[in-house]
């Protein structure tokens, strides 16, 4: 038997940590008064785990929503869970490592920061290394 991941220290530098999570089917029977949370509820917990287990990225595979024009409250609901996790006032940590005029031809570079949005899954680890 593997032994048991340890996610209370940060990584070296050399490892990343990536979570992944499919077919959250965010607004599923929305209109079912007992079931409607329950999608949001585990979107939810995907990134309360990604916070908590120190991810650098999380890939969101399969069907995000559960149907291809989610209504208005499906799309505030799931904003407002991508707000409390991923934004945030650090900066984001990144480096390209190829040509960004030939790869980006239209922008001519990358953007590393959009001062209205970034995220910042690196703030929230940085803060509870501090606290260690």
């Amino acid at each position: 038997m593997a032994p048991k991941a340890d996610f209370t220290h940060a990584p070296d530098s050399n490892t990343l940590r990536v979570l992944i999570a499919t077919d959250t089917h965010l607004g599923a029977h929305e209109s079912n008064a007992i079931r409607k949370d329950d999608a949001f509820i585990a979107f939810d917990e995907i990134f309360a785990t990604a916070r908590a287990t120190r991810a650098d990225c999380v890939f969101l595979a399969g069907d995000v929503f559960d149907i291809n024009k989610p209504s208005r409250e499906t799309l505030v609901r799931s904003m407002e869970i991508l707000r409390k996790y991923a934004f945030g006032d650090e900066a984001v940590e990144m480096e390209v490592v190829s040509d960004g005029k030939e790869n980006f031809p239209s922008r001519g570079a990358t953007r590393r920061r959009d001062a209205t949005r970034q995220t910042s899954f690196t703030r929230s680890r940085r803060k509870r290394d501090e606290m260690e």
